[in-house]
């Protein structure tokens, strides 16, 4: 997948684009030869999963003239744990005796 991000002040800004949008919005861009304010963007699919009441953290990277996802996991705030709880319900405490983990076949 083809895809490109602007640089503001060194770092990357927003989102990355796919290549077609890139030069619709930006048609006297060379994608060949970016100048500055511009870089390849190389999307990862997550490498890490979150547990219950934890969240999937996007961040982007440089690596290299290229920027790259990098993914991390986070602990959910109290008020995250709240609206999580709100919505689905406490999750199973799986630390318990004779939770699922636990349980031998």
């Amino acid at each position: 997948m083809e895809l490109y991000i602007q640089i503001r002040d060194g770092q990357p800004f927003e989102h990355p684009i796919m290549g077609e949008n890139f030069r619709q919005a930006f048609p006297d861009v060379d994608t060949e030869n970016l100048p500055e304010g511009f870089a390849r963007f190389v999307r990862h699919a997550p490498n890490v999963s979150p547990d219950t009441y934890q969240v999937l953290v996007e961040n982007y990277v440089w690596n290299g003239n290229v920027v790259e996802d990098s993914w991390s996991v986070r602990d959910m705030t109290q008020e995250e744990r709240a609206a999580y709880d709100a919505e689905y319900g406490p999750a199973p405490d799986v630390s318990a005796p004779g939770s699922a983990p636990d349980v031998v076949g």
